[in-house]
């Protein structure tokens, strides 16, 4: 019985029959779950690309708007998420108007004052700058929420010195 038993174990350490299907049982799972992650998070960037994209195309209309304040934030945040100004499909599902932020122009000096570095090309010393900034919640994020980790929210803002007004 013993040596029977030595033979079967010394033929099963010689034999190589399954050893591609053990170790692709064993990979397989770990590369299914690699290949998820990828997909995911390039996902997660072009979503961050488009709020950026967005944000970008209201600033520049922020800075450019001849009409009065409350007109020209209404259009402009139409413009972030919808992609028009009147009109539009979504840029990004699930992001609204009530997310997108625009600050009022600050003004900024046009040449630093320590350094002597010119930071906007400008006959004034100071310069008027527009922020729009939003906030959106990721909500796609399957296997995210079971690993424990919290809701990710992607934040983009983009500041263009205001040339209109």
């Amino acid at each position: 019985m013993i040596a029977s038993l030595r033979h079967i174990i010394r033929h099963f350490r010689r034999d190589e029959d399954g050893a591609t299907f053990v170790e692709m049982a064993l990979l397989t799972p770990f590369m299914l779950l690699l290949s998820a992650g990828v997909f995911e998070f390039s996902n997660i960037l072009n979503t961050r690309m488009l709020l950026d994209a967005g944000v970008r195309d209201a600033a520049r209309y922020m800075a450019r708007c001849s009409s009065d304040w409350d007109t020209c934030s209404a259009l402009a945040k139409n413009l972030a998420v919808k992609g028009a100004v009147t009109g539009g499909s979504d840029r990004v599902t699930g992001w609204t108007v009530g997310e997108v932020t625009i600050n009022k122009p600050r003004s900024f000096q046009a040449v630093d004052t320590v350094t002597g570095t010119e930071l906007y090309l400008s006959a004034t010393a100071n310069v008027d700058v527009v922020r729009v900034s939003t906030s959106y919640p990721y909500q796609d994020l399957g296997l995210w929420f079971y690993l424990g980790f919290p809701q990710l929210h992607l934040s983009v803002f983009h500041e263009e010195r205001v040339l209109g007004w």
